[in-house]
């Protein structure tokens, strides 16, 4: 039986998994791990991790392949065998995006990568700019907003499911307020796990530097 969710006056059956389908099982598996005071870590083998750095390295390949931004980050081997130490290892692996003008559109892309054993459900990315890539501490990273800017989430309101190995990308755009300063400005991506009745979990993060430009430069 599908569970049923209430947003405001509308009435979505978002079908979440069942117990058995990555549901229930997952929660209680995150549980487990907060009791456990989170000093669970993964546990890839050498040969494992050599292969997910492969698996991703070839992701970004393609995608600077296919990239048309202005800008394009990425990964590197070492920074993904440190995200594979985590105990929950869902990942941006790589991101692009453009400059634009006042009043303009900003695009941002990121994709993201599964290595978990598991497939990860409910997770979104959230994306705001601000100050806040130096904070360490998740809730006040996330308290760094200009407020001038929107703030944007997807993917949909059920959130993204990656299987193990999978990949996804997800597109963002947003108009630039047509009265800020010709400046940079610093956008922040946030992966997120939400649980939909107690504290969802932070997975990774990533910055972006955009520059607002005169339309007649």
């Amino acid at each position: 039986m599908s569970a049923q969710k209430y947003f405001g006056v509308r009435q979505v059956d978002y079908r979440l998994p069942r117990s058995g389908e990555n549901g229930a099982f997952r929660l209680k598996y995150k549980k487990e791990e907060k009791m456990a005071g989170n000093s669970l870590k993964n546990t890839f083998t050498a040969a494992q991790g050599k292969e997910h750095i492969g698996k991703i390295q070839k992701i970004i390949e393609k995608a600077k392949d296919e990239n048309k931004a202005e800008f394009f980050t990425a990964v590197t081997p070492e920074e993904i065998k440190n995200k594979l130490k985590r105990v929950h290892s869902p990942m941006i692996v790589f991101q692009s995006w453009v400059s634009t003008s006042p009043g303009g559109i900003l695009s941002y892309n990121f994709g993201i990568y599964n290595p978990d054993p598991v497939t990860e459900i409910w997770m979104f990315a959230h994306v705001f700019v601000g100050s806040g890539n130096v904070d360490l501490v998740t809730g006040t990273f996330l308290l760094h907003v200009d407020a001038r800017f929107p703030n944007l989430t997807l993917p949909a309101p059920t959130g993204l499911t990656l299987a193990p190995g999978a990949t996804a990308t997800l597109n963002f755009a947003f108009k630039v307020p047509v009265s800020v300063e010709k400046t940079n400005y610093i956008g922040n991506g946030c992966l997120m796990q939400v649980n939909w009745h107690d504290i969802g979990t932070y997975l990774d993060r990533g910055v972006f530097v955009f520059n607002v430009i005169l339309t007649n430069q």
